[in-house]
């Protein structure tokens, strides 16, 4: 698979810095793996991101996230047959995204599983494939295969 930033070179420096971005919520950020891939798979569900959405797909399975689950994110169906850690990663993202705003309880839901730090690596994620969704898109990046998204 051709890197999603070689689109991106005609601007290197900009490029760069959202490489180290995007290095440090996929490599460093201490949430966990599975918490990540929920974010990323909704995220680039609600922003079309069709290469974002594939390019992550085989993580998100090593990540341990079901195929019912990975279906319910891509049919955008309701979260409530959703494991409820599971449901609350992907309703902050999807309030966040829809409303830009949190609501309370979903807020302090995921507070309580990442610690406050951890809310704001969830943030920076989302914020970070949402443009990496958004740029691709715009350049007409497409995935090699499909990704019935």
């Amino acid at each position: 698979m051709q890197s999603n930033f070689k689109a991106l070179l005609n601007n290197p420096l900009a490029t760069a810095r959202l490489a180290a971005l995007g290095g440090y919520v996929r490599f460093e950020a201490p949430l966990p793996p599975r918490v990540k891939m929920l974010a990323v798979l909704a995220t680039a569900r609600e922003h079309e991101g069709d290469y974002v959405w594939t390019a992550n797909l085989p993580q998100a399975r090593d990540a341990g996230v079901d195929e019912a689950t990975i279906q319910a994110i891509r049919e955008r169906r309701a979260l409530p047959g959703l494991a409820p850690e599971d449901a609350a990663i992907v309703q902050f993202t999807l309030e966040l995204l829809r409303q830009h705003r949190i609501t309370d309880a979903t807020f302090q839901a995921v507070q309580q599983k990442l610690g406050d730090a951890g809310v704001i690596d969830l943030l920076i994620l989302i914020g970070y494939y949402g443009s990496l969704s958004h740029a691709l898109s715009a350049l007409e990046f497409m995935p090699p295969v499909p990704s019935a998204l």
